[in-house]
């Protein structure tokens, strides 16, 4: 038998499982937006979208906001932990 040591090995988890599990993650987990109770809620993939395609009125939004009281908390499958994002102490 001719084997040919040229040819790339195939290796499990390439470059588009990589993507994929990345993309994933982003839809399974959410982005909570509260103050004194929950003002929206929408998976990470969503915000991410809406944050660039608006991102003159969103950059200023976010940051304003968080001068305001306002916390933002990324929760879901993939963090044992919320992270939350805010000025409150």
């Amino acid at each position: 038998m001719n084997e040919n040591n040229n040819l790339p090995a195939v290796v499990n988890g390439g470059f588009f499982d990589k993507v994929k599990r990345f993309f994933s993650m982003l839809c399974r987990n959410d982005v909570t937006v509260s103050r004194t109770s929950e003002i929206f809620h929408m998976p990470v993939l969503a915000f991410i979208i809406v944050a660039l395609l608006l991102w003159k009125i969103s950059f200023i939004a976010i940051l304003v906001s968080l001068f305001c009281s306002v916390e933002y908390t990324i929760g879901g499958e993939d963090f044992p932990q919320e992270k939350r994002i805010s000025f409150k102490k």
